[in-house]
C-alpha cells in the first residue's frame, strides 16, 4: 500500500507540473507570425512596472513601453502596459527586454486577470507577447535597422522596409 501511495503522489505531481507548464510549437519567424496579431509596433521600453520573485530573482512582470510607431493596426495611447511570464502563461520573461532600449514587437491583447490564465491586474486594453514563435526583434535606433530572426535566413531588415512589409500581409 505505501508502494502505491508514492507512486500515486509521484504521478500526480508530475501530471500537475505538466498541466502547469507552458507548452507549444513555434508558430514561425517574425514575418510569419506578426500578421496574425492584434498590434505590431516600434516600441521603446520605458519602465517595468510589477515583479514577483521567481528562484530569489525579483522578475518584472510587466512593463510599459513608448509607441514610437505602429505598424500594423491601431493603438491611439502614446504608452501600453505589457505584460510577461509567470512561469506558465507562454510569455517571455520580461527581463529580456531591457529598459531604455527599442524592440519591434507583435503584440496579442492582454487578458481580463480576474479569469485567470494571466495576471491578476491584467486588463484587456494591456498588451502580451506569445514566446511560441518568434514575436519581438531587436532594433539598432541609430541605423534604422530590426536584428533577429526576421524570416526564414534573414537575421536583419531596416525598419523602412519591414513597415512596408507588414503593410502588404
Amino acid at each position: 500500500m505505501k508502494k502505491l501511495k508514492t507512486i500515486l503522489t509521484i504521478l500526480f505531481l508530475t501530471i500537475g507540473q505538466i498541466i502547469l507548464a507552458c507548452d507549444c510549437d513555434s508558430q514561425g519567424k517574425f514575418l510569419k507570425v506578426a500578421p496574425n496579431t492584434e498590434l505590431v509596433a516600434l516600441v521603446k521600453v520605458t519602465k517595468y512596472l510589477t515583479f514577483k520573485e521567481i528562484y530569489d530573482v525579483k522578475t518584472p512582470m510587466s512593463m510599459e513601453v513608448e509607441i514610437i510607431e505602429i505598424y500594423k493596426g491601431k493603438e491611439t495611447r502614446k504608452t501600453a502596459i505589457v505584460w510577461g511570464d509567470d512561469g506558465n502563461l507562454c510569455r517571455p520573461y520580461l527581463s529580456k527586454f531591457k529598459e531604455g532600449q527599442y524592440y519591434v514587437i507583435a503584440f496579442n491583447g492582454g487578458s481580463d486577470g480576474s479569469k485567470g490564465f494571466a495576471h491578476k491586474n491584467e486588463k484587456t486594453t494591456d498588451y502580451s507577447i506569445s514566446i511560441c514563435g518568434d514575436y519581438w526583434l531587436n532594433v539598432d535606433i541609430k541605423k534604422q535597422i530590426a536584428i533577429g530572426s526576421v524570416a526564414e535566413k534573414q537575421k536583419e531588415m531596416t525598419l523602412e522596409k519591414l513597415k512596408i512589409t507588414l503593410k502588404k500581409k
